[in-house]
């Protein structure tokens, strides 16, 4: 099944922000080798997953790869790529924990 560059792209999007995971799939030989290089990084089957989608996408649209590629650089290093915050949880996980007892840690 021949699948778009379009639909490729969605399947590694959740790994796009990830300057390193990027980086062991452009060091990559294969897609089988991307997906264990990321699996043995992260041991996140999900981003395993979404690293070989994306050594797919630079083995059978290479120029969409390279495109994708200069957006991400060029987000990241104009310092717009999201941090893990958004808009009305700037305080998510700040939070002190609390147990069950009610005690903060």
């Amino acid at each position: 099944m021949n699948r778009s560059p379009e639909e490729i792209k969605a399947r590694c999007n959740c790994i796009l922000n990830d300057e390193k995971i990027i980086s062991l799939v452009k060091t990559s030989s294969s897609p089988s080798a991307a997906y264990e290089m990321v699996f043995a990084e992260t041991k996140d089957i999900s981003k395993a997953k979404a690293g070989r989608w994306l050594a797919v996408l630079r083995r059978d649209f290479p120029d969409d790869f390279r495109k994708l590629n200069l957006t991400i650089l060029r987000h990241v290093s104009n310092d717009t790529a999201q941090k893990g915050k958004e808009e009305g949880h700037e305080n998510y996980g700040n939070e002190p924990r609390k147990s069950r007892t009610g005690i903060s840690h």
